[in-house]
């Protein structure tokens, strides 16, 4: 024979307030329902038991899962992590303001050599008719320029790094 009860004694029995059952019961698939009604407007009892445990332990091994998924990815994290401090350490792997500085002081000794050339060459080919003359002297200011700053030396912070670069790449050939 199975037991009928109201609403609010089976939220008396699950241990919840009848709002918050209700709240439950209305988030459900209908085939998952716990207040099944049955004669007289009333819920039955066993079937309200048996889906209420259904309900908690899917609630349970839902979280159970999710907290897997979260250790899981949370690890996956570390482990990226690790491999780019070890690509640092190495010199694989640079800082990006580091570039940006540094081709900023690139571009600049460029700039500033180039804008030399001009006043350099002004004064040499300003009596000359012969093109091929004019173009010969700017063409070897030009060059100049361009060896001039292939010549440059690095800026100290770069330099450091790319000892300490060289410095790993020989100890990893020790091995």
């Amino acid at each position: 024979m199975n037991r009928a009860c109201t609403k609010k004694e089976l939220a008396e029995i699950s241990g919840y307030t009848y709002r918050r059952l209700y709240d439950i019961d209305r988030d459900l698939p209908k085939d998952k329902k716990l207040f099944v009604e049955s004669e007289g407007g009333k819920c039955d009892l066993a079937v309200f038991v048996q889906r209420w445990v259904e309900y908690n332990v899917s609630r349970e091994t839902e979280s159970s899962n999710d907290l897997d998924a979260v250790k899981a990815k949370h690890e996956i994290v570390k482990t990226q992590k690790t491999e780019l401090e070890v690509a640092r350490m190495r010199g694989r792997l640079i800082d990006v303001a580091d570039v940006k500085r540094l081709w900023g002081d690139i571009a600049s000794t460029v700039t500033q050599n180039l804008l030399h050339v001009a006043s350099k060459t002004a004064p040499l080919v300003r009596m000359m008719d012969s093109v091929e003359a004019i173009q010969s002297i700017i063409d070897g200011e030009i060059r100049s320029a361009l060896e001039h700053i292939a010549d440059t030396p690095l800026p100290d912070y770069a330099a450091e790094e790319e000892k300490a670069s060289d410095e790993s790449e020989e100890d990893d050939g020790e091995v």
